[in-house]
């Protein structure tokens, strides 16, 4: 007996490149999302107040490991309300707008950082700004 032969098909395939999330929310930010006013960011300095009060450390760290660019806010004493909102200012004037136009401040979805997206020379970049205490090590 003799099996009629099955024709191979043919396989075609198209390759696609569709980034990583990152960089698609990148252009997605750069492209729809207006810069703060100046007025939202006098609201957002109230996250930020919020935050340092909640998670109360003396170190934190302001990260954008896309621009390998790493600050470390070192508190001397504990916060009272003048002091964080020198801080919050400081924070917000001199590492935020300072950088770029700031597009959006908002804390993670698991609320253990604060998530902020900067734009710099016409693309966007995120921002952690996060308790750092566990890092540190005083001998």
């Amino acid at each position: 007996m003799v099996f009629p032969k099955k024709k191979k098909e043919k396989k075609t395939t198209h390759n696609i490149e569709v980034g990583n999330l990152y960089d698609m929310n990148k252009d997605l930010v750069e492209k729809n999302i207006p810069d703060l006013t100046e007025e939202e960011l006098n609201n957002k300095k109230e996250l930020f107040i919020n935050y340092l009060k909640d998670t109360n450390n003396y170190y934190y760290m302001l990260l954008c490991n896309d621009r390998k660019d790493y600050t470390i806010l070192r508190l001397t004493v504990k916060l009272d309300d003048i002091r964080l909102n020198k801080l919050t200012n400081i924070l917000v004037d001199e590492c935020l707008i300072n950088r770029g136009k700031v597009k959006s401040i908002e804390l993670t979805e698991s609320e253990d950082a604060v998530e902020i997206w900067l734009s710099i020379d016409g693309e966007s970049y995120c921002y952690y700004f996060f308790p750092y205490d566990a890092a540190i090590i005083e001998c």
